[in-house]
């Protein structure tokens, strides 16, 4: 729940993994599907500490690396959470900031919707982002994600394509 731009709500490490994991699954099936892929193989532990999920070995033999997000609020807030600061007891950046992969699969889960963005693109944006819209947290065991509010109808300005 929202109260005056604070995501109350905690989430439990578990618990989240497991509903990653399946956002993770649809995205794959949807991938393969809609741009035939050749293969869609999960990061290692080492590319996902550096923002990648997945690497798709597309049929022209080009490798791309993409970072997977699920927000389940945006469908009914109409805003994108972009992550900014990750945990802020260590300053750890965010996915926006950090991530290292060519390309951002954004699923709004409800009604579903993906957004295919370069993430080179999302970036060159933040800085206005963070400017024009307001910025937030979510409370976690010990530490809050920072990010910012942005509006979907920038997300579909921006992305490469929109299911």
């Amino acid at each position: 729940t929202h109260a005056e731009g604070i995501v109350t709500k905690q989430y439990g490490f578990f618990e989240q993994l497991a509903i990653g994991e399946a956002y993770e699954r649809r995205l794959d099936e949807h991938f393969r599907q809609a741009l035939n892929i050749v293969r869609i193989i999960p990061a290692t532990r080492m590319q996902q500490s550096a923002g990648i999920d997945r690497i798709w070995h597309m049929q022209n033999g080009r490798i791309t690396t993409v970072e997977y997000k699920a927000d389940d609020k945006a469908g009914r807030t109409g805003n994108a959470f972009v992550e900014t600061i990750s945990v802020d007891t260590t300053n750890k950046p965010g996915w926006a900031v950090a991530s290292t992969a060519m390309l951002l699969a954004y699923l709004v889960t409800e009604p579903e919707t993906i957004y295919l963005i370069a993430m080179d693109r999302l970036r060159a944006e933040l800085p206005r982002w963070q400017r024009q819209y307001r910025t937030t947290y979510a409370q976690n065991d010990g530490y809050r994600t920072h990010g910012v509010l942005v509006p979907l109808a920038e997300f579909e300005r921006i992305a490469a394509k929109v299911w």
